[in-house]
């Protein structure tokens, strides 16, 4: 994948690799001078291919020169920036790091963790051009085995149904053969421009906004995670030809655009691709309507670069499917591992060069995962006598959260970790435009008085802000099997949530104040509702990171009071909230 990348910043060097807006391009001339120079720095630190870098850059443009440069001489683990300091430490210990790729901030909770673990923190300094310059706090002494292999590119941190983080490698001649499939597939070439909208420690974001495009000698716009505006924005600016992004931001971009009609009406798409999840054939079709192209479903996972997906037009569709398979052989296998004709419904299962080669530090999960050389996905559906695959269920309890895949047993853990607390069952509830958001039913030990708040401060601390649930409610008993099995799927029903629309909180009968008021008619706004309350969760009523970012970018407009976007997953998640955090930041405190 490197030598790849090199010949192409050696063909064309003044072709633009990443588009910033407001500022220059990357150009791939700046691409192949990145590589070149990660490989001595790091090869100078006796970090060679297989050991192991974590963490992530300061901002979106340099992690992608990050996840592009760093397994020229290492396998980088791209992780989130919003871990609490025990998940990091967690991970950290799992991957055996050679160093971390750390915040200049000394109390990030990755700094912290790394610390304490004596893992080096290395920092990447922005250079003029947009490349970087590492750093390094200390000198390299940990002389850890390292467990990935020197073919291994990347790790990738994916939710497990066991609580316990899965930690997938993916190899250079995987990723490879997937960006060719994909490349031949979408017809890709160097005058097409793309997004990254998508997290890039997601495979996702990592393959389809940044790999794809830059093995095909393309380009991509760089934009902030879910920055739906700019999306619309970019339009005008760089004349995208097409969008991979997970299906949440399809919806927001959906839900947004007669704000940007012009610029709809001058998009030249060829297509958009939706990633991490599947729309609606309804939203599918009003999207195609509007940009005047096809929206094309595809099927993978962290594991599997690419199972199936949909082709470009001429060659048929089908509705409800995801697609042919891509790179290899996809079939529907029975409770007996037998193969299913066409049509009959059982667990996908998928072979070939696209599949990674076992679990980083599991190799009990690694056996359980396969059946000879079948892949299990995990996903209910079947292939029909055309070789199209459709998907019509999954076996494993993963709450898809806007595309991010979330293991409930890790949040029931953490909350039950806290005195007070006997048991948890954390499960996902309707969203409109997330698919599911998180919230969780609690049974208390007699006599305990813990409030809500302090529970989800605690999952807070102990998972980071995106795995905090959106509601906690308080009960006298979980639901269960005569074996003593959780049953997951009747707490929705169990807690009084009627699983055909979204979970919402009653208002508690309390005047508002001026500035609650206020901001209430702005959340409606925002929301596009009639009424919000004061103690109304933005999350529930419908929000989503995209529309967060947006009320955000209102609130400092209207009240002049800057709040970073985690406060909206933390304290300010109501009116009455973020009336408070307004005050404090405006009386010099900490939102």
């Amino acid at each position: 994948m490197t030598e790849r990348l090199l010949a192409t910043a050696d063909r064309q060097p003044e072709a633009p690799f990443l588009h910033r807006p407001g500022t220059s391009a990357v150009r791939y001339e700046a691409l192949g001078g990145q590589i070149r120079y990660v490989r001595e720095r790091l090869r100078s630190w006796s970090i060679v291919p297989g050991d192991i870098v974590a963490g992530f850059a300061r901002s979106r443009a340099l992690m992608a020169m990050a996840c592009a440069s760093l397994p020229a001489s290492s396998t980088f683990a791209p992780l989130g920036s919003t871990l609490a300091t025990d998940a990091y430490a967690a991970l950290l210990r799992r991957m055996r790091p050679k160093a971390v790729l750390a915040p200049p901030a000394s109390d990030h909770p990755l700094r912290i963790a790394a610390a304490t673990l004596g893992v080096p923190a290395m920092l990447a300094v922005p250079g003029d051009d947009g490349r970087f310059a590492l750093e390094i706090e200390a000198g390299i002494g940990n002389a850890v085995e390292p467990l990935a292999r020197p073919g291994h590119a990347y790790v990738l941190v994916t939710s497990g149904t066991t609580g316990r983080p899965k930690l997938a490698p993916l190899g250079h001649r995987q990723m490879l053969d997937f960006a060719h499939a994909m490349i031949a597939l979408l017809g890709l070439g160097t005058d097409d421009v793309g997004y990254a909208l998508a997290p890039f420690h997601f495979a996702g974001g990592l393959r389809s906004s940044i790999l794809i495009p830059s093995l095909a000698g393309a380009s991509f716009v760089c934009l902030e995670e879910s920055d739906v505006g700019g999306f619309f924005r970019a339009i005008e600016t760089f004349a995208p030809t097409h969008l991979a992004a997970p299906f949440a931001i399809h919806r927001a971009i959906l839900r947004r655009a007669a704000e940007f009609s012009g610029q709809v009406a001058s998009s030249r798409f060829r297509f958009l691709r939706t990633t991490a999840g599947r729309l609606d054939p309804d939203e599918s079709a009003a999207l195609e309507r509007l940009f005047r192209a096809p929206v094309l479903q595809g099927f993978g996972s962290t594991e599997v670069c690419g199972i199936a997906h949909e082709p470009m037009p001429p060659r048929p569709r089908k509705r409800g499917s995801v697609g042919i398979p891509v790179g290899g052989d996809v079939r529907a296998i029975d409770a007996g591992d037998r193969t299913c004709g066409p049509g009959e419904t059982g667990e996908l299962v998928v072979r070939g060069p696209l599949v990674f080669d076992g679990y980083l530090d599991d190799p009990d999960l690694t056996a359980r995962s396969f059946t000879g050389e079948w892949f299990r996905t995990g996903d209910l559906g079947h292939v029909d006598e055309d070789g199209y695959v459709f998907i019509t269920g999954r076996l494993a309890e993963l709450i898809n959260r806007g595309g991010e895949k979330i293991s409930p047993v890790e949040i029931d853990r953490a909350i039950e970790a806290l005195p007070g607390v006997r048991e948890a069952g954390t499960f996902g509830v309707p969203h409109p435009t997330l698919g599911e958001e998180l919230v969780a039913a609690v049974v208390l030990e007699p006599g305990a008085t813990i409030g809500t708040a302090e529970i989800l401060a605690h999952v807070r601390d102990r998972l980071g802000a995106r795995q905090v649930p959106r509601h906690v409610y308080v009960v006298d008993a979980l639901p269960r099997t005569d074996a003593g099995k959780l049953r997951r799927r009747a707490l929705p029903e169990w807690v009084g949530i009627d699983d055909h629309r979204p979970a919402t909180v009653p208002e508690r009968p309390r005047d508002a104040t001026p500035l609650e008021s206020a901001l209430a008619g702005l959340w409606s706004a925002v929301l596009r509702r009639d009424h919000v309350g004061r103690d109304d969760d933005f999350f529930l009523l419908g929000g989503d990171s995209m529309s967060a970012a947006e009320l955000v970018r209102q609130v400092a407009a209207v009240f002049g009071v800057s709040l970073p976007l985690h406060a909206m997953f933390e304290g300010a998640a109501t009116p009455a909230g973020m009336a408070r955090a307004i005050v404090r930041t405006r009386s010099g405190l900490r939102p």
